[in-house]
């Protein structure tokens, strides 16, 4: 009796010690960086946004970000480079979806590599084929194409589902998948066939390469567009954010790509050659991925003084330190909005509110009413943006955007993360956009509501988000 003791002790120290490692590991070579600034000028760097709103009866939805990315698709001649983490036509619940964004992606890149010689690495999540639990229509007909088609090894990241971890690990991890069907239905589409247990399995483990990114050749340069759009049709009428950057910026995220590509295994079929240019321009700008973007947006809030204003468009805020730094700053006189979405729709589910509402509650009441915050007026999409503009007269401003919410999982290196930070003066074109962006959807409620529309005490909400945060079992 006291051997089998012995040897269950011994087996249950072992798969904690393999949980351990798998929650406390550090990320793939190449992720977790943050680049040495490149200089453009202002006519190469462009804000884009997407935003949907309610005029009457109509939901108006103006788009700028996949029609940029189209029309560099159609200017390349010799290579474009894609990661994106939704890539699907699936609506969910939805009744009807505003753009068949995933088949207008994959159509261009398709009749691109037919018309012309040209290399196209398309990188994306396991999740798009269920964790090849189902089959991608998009991805097949790209493979099929030419288009040389990566799918993240997810597997090399940490685990973020602290208590599903050791479950995962111990018990399911071993099986893989199949697409021959299974007996539950499609979690995203009720139209697509039946899938395993498998795939519901895999996807509790809550990780994902969670960026947004094109490159493209252009002219006798590059082109770069990082954003927080989905080219996922259920996510097509949502608001986000984007830059475009001209230039030799392309090489950062050439390397950063090349990096995933790696990890999983593969490799970029094509290269990225620039002349990297050392002239300082009017504005700078690097790359930051994973937990850089946590370090670079508390050492920016740090550095906050009374005469600053910190302005925030966010689709999910939960990280606790972020949070802090943030009641610190309004602590010391910084003017600090934020525009949050109401976590109350995902395609065509109603969602609890979580975790915005309980951390604009907090917020709210521990700055005595001296951060502000509005919420984003969705009818069905989400106000999904990533961005926060650092807004000084006295010096430099700072503007911070691309895929990263500010969750522990999005910027706890957990997820991949890819952002740009940018600086400029006041009176810099790009600066001017943001500020009127911000505007604009702060003081006009076609865009945006009082916080009190939203406003909850719940604390029932606020455990809840606390353990989640904490524990890593949500989708946030």
């Amino acid at each position: 009796m006291k051997y089998k003791r012995f040897i269950s002790l011994c087996i249950l120290i072992i798969l904690l010690n393999s949980c351990c490692y798998h929650i406390f590991k550090g990320m793939p070579e190449g992720t977790d960086y943050e680049s040495e600034y490149y200089y453009v000028n202002e006519n190469e760097i462009d804000f884009l946004q997407d935003l949907t709103y309610k005029t009457g009866e109509q939901i108006i939805s103006e788009q700028e970000i996949f029609d940029a990315i189209f029309n560099h698709i159609d200017s390349a001649n010799s290579y474009i480079l894609i990661d994106m983490f939704l890539f699907n036509s699936h609506i969910g619940k939805e009744d009807e979806t505003f753009r068949k964004i995933a088949k207008e992606l994959s159509e261009k890149l398709i009749n691109k590599k037919r018309e012309a010689d040209i290399q196209i690495d398309f990188i994306t999540d396991p999740i798009n084929t269920l964790y090849d639990g189902a089959d991608s229509k998009e991805l097949n007909n790209m493979e099929e194409a030419g288009i040389n088609v990566i799918k993240t090894d997810l597997k090399k990241l940490p685990d973020s589902n602290i208590i599903y971890s050791l479950i995962w690990r111990t018990f399911f991890q071993w099986f893989g998948n199949s697409k021959k069907g299974g007996i539950f239905p499609h979690p995203f589409s009720s139209d697509e066939p039946k899938v395993t247990l498998r795939s519901y399995l895999s996807l509790l483990n809550f990780k994902v390469n969670h960026r947004k990114v094109f490159v493209a050749d252009y002219d006798d340069s590059w082109v770069s567009v990082i954003t927080s759009a989905n080219p996922h049709d259920g996510s097509s009428a949502h608001s986000n954010i984007g830059i475009l950057v001209y230039g030799d910026f392309a090489e950062e995220i050439y390397r950063s790509e090349s990096a995933v590509a790696k990890f999983s295994k593969e490799k970029l079929i094509s290269q990225i050659d620039t002349e990297r240019t050392e002239i300082e321009k009017k504005i700078k700008l690097k790359l930051i991925t994973e937990e850089k973007i946590k370090d670079s947006l508390i050492s920016e809030i740090d550095a906050t003084t009374n005469s600053d204003s910190i302005k925030m468009g966010m689709f999910y805020l939960s990280h606790r330190s972020i949070i802090k730094s943030l009641l610190k700053a309004s602590e010391r006189g910084v003017n600090v909005k934020i525009i949050l979405d109401p976590n109350k729709d995902a395609f065509g589910r109603k969602k609890k509110g979580i975790p915005n509402r309980p951390v604009a509650y907090e917020l709210v009441t521990k700055s005595k009413g001296k951060i502000k915050v509005r919420w984003y007026s969705t009818h069905g999409e989400q106000f999904h943006a990533k961005i926060t503009f650092f807004e000084s007269l006295e010096k430099e401003n700072t503007v911070i955007l691309g895929s990263a919410n500010l969750t522990k999982r999005n910027i706890g290196n957990k997820n991949l993360e890819l952002n740009v930070l940018l600086k400029a003066s006041n009176n810099a074109a790009f600066i001017q956009e943001v500020h009127n962006y911000f505007d604009l959807i702060w003081n006009n409620e076609k865009y945006t509501v009082d916080y009190d529309v939203y406003a909850t005490k719940s604390f029932w909400k606020r455990l809840i988000y606390r353990f989640t945060e904490f524990g890593g079992a949500s989708t946030y």
